[in-house]
Order: C-alpha cells, then sequence, then structure tokens
C-alpha cells in the first residue's frame, strides 16, 4: 500500500519563488523529509533560474525555523496577524538558491 509521507508546494515568478506549503505526515516527523522535499524543490527551481526564495512561517513553529535557519533563511519582515486559529504573525524568511553539490 503507498503513502504519502509529506509534501511541498513551490509558487514561481521568474527567478523568485515563494515556498507555499510544507507538510510531514506526524509519525514521520524529525526523520529528514522536509530537508529532502526542500532541497529537491532548490535543485528543481535552480534549474529553472530562480535563485531566491521565500516563505512566511508561523513565529511559534520552532521545528519549522529550526529547518529554515538551516538551510539558510534569513528573516526578512514579519506580517502582523497573518495567521488564524490562533491569531499570530507570521515572520517572512528568504534565501539565495545555490547550485546543489548532485
Amino acid at each position: 500500500m503507498s503513502r504519502i509521507l509529506g509534501f511541498s508546494v513551490f509558487h514561481r515568478v521568474d527567478s523568485e519563488a515563494e515556498l507555499r506549503n510544507i507538510a510531514v505526515a506526524p509519525e514521520y516527523r524529525r526523520q529528514g523529509i522536509a530537508k529532502a522535499l526542500l532541497e529537491d524543490g532548490c535543485r528543481r527551481l535552480y534549474a529553472v533560474g530562480v535563485r531566491k526564495l521565500f516563505l512566511e512561517v508561523r513565529e511559534s513553529n520552532l521545528p519549522a525555523l529550526e529547518l529554515y535557519r538551516k538551510f539558510g533563511f534569513e528573516p526578512q519582515g514579519r506580517r502582523k496577524e497573518y495567521y488564524r486559529h490562533p491569531t499570530e504573525d507570521a515572520l517572512v524568511l528568504a534565501c539565495r538558491i545555490l547550485p546543489s553539490d548532485g
């Protein structure tokens, strides 16, 4: 039986892109799946000319923030009360996409 362990969604406009969503099934988190999805997405984006990737993340999402910081994302701004249920600010992060090693 096949099972979806995770997915990622990117939106590209010219040489920039946004990571719209990345998710991993709860029982498979902390196993490198999100990192692999992000690496694969960046590899594909770089191949079509994207050089900068943006995203928004809940400021309380510490596991995601840890992954993004390790990946080279840096703070660019804040969107006040961006999220609902519960209401929370979003941090806007960005990183340069570089050629992959493999």
